[in-house]
């Protein structure tokens, strides 16, 4: 994994964000996941008085949970009355539920999912990306 600090997470949520208000359908999506994970994981960094990704001790965050943006808001303890938990989403084509960190691979791979439930996951990320924007200087 590349080293990445603060500032560039800040910067890197900005531009994927902007991004994908420029665009539609699942490249949309797909940058606003990035926005999402990049801006939650400056929060947290900031927070925890850290400067970048490789000084953070729980290497699970990274490399298991690392597109886990439901663990990172717990991790955070947003309170669900500001991001609700993360909903989950089925494929068109069907098949169980499946979680948060599973959202970025569909659209990144064209993946069709459910209408209501890709609607369901982007307002949440933009709820979460609403919160991130409050927190991110803080």
């Amino acid at each position: 994994m590349i080293n990445t600090g603060t500032s560039q997470l800040r910067q890197a949520f900005n531009a994927h964000l902007c991004a994908s208000r420029q665009t539609q359908g699942m490249s949309s999506n797909l940058l606003l996941f990035y926005a999402a994970e990049c801006g939650i994981k400056s929060v947290w960094l900031r927070r925890n008085r850290l400067h970048t990704i490789n000084d953070i001790s729980d290497q699970t965050l990274l490399s298991k949970d690392g597109h886990n943006l439901d663990r990172w808001r717990k991790e955070l303890r947003i309170s669900a009355s500001q991001v609700s938990q993360a909903p989950h989403f089925r494929l068109a084509s069907g098949g169980s539920n499946l979680d948060i960190e599973k959202a970025h691979q569909a659209w990144r791979y064209g993946i069709r999912m459910k209408s209501q439930d890709e609607k369901d996951l982007v307002k949440w990320l933009e709820n979460l990306c609403d919160w991130i924007k409050e927190n991110i200087n803080r």
